[in-house]
């Protein structure tokens, strides 16, 4: 939920691309997590990233 506003929008379309990775990496980082839990914390938002990304830009009727 922390990272929902860090959406990154291509062209006049307006489809999501992508989020943030720099805003992401900011956010888990206040967790103090270890390294190593941080990158498996950041894997698990690009996937969740890439499957949010294929229903979001799909072609609206």
């Amino acid at each position: 939920m922390r990272c929902c506003r860090q959406w990154l929008f291509r062209g006049m379309e307006g489809q999501r691309e992508a989020l943030d990775v720099q805003a992401v990496v900011s956010i888990i980082s206040l967790f103090h997590l270890t390294p190593k839990q941080q990158l498996e914390r950041l894997d698990q938002v690009q996937l969740i990233e890439r499957g949010a990304l294929s229903v979001m830009n799909q072609p609206r009727n």
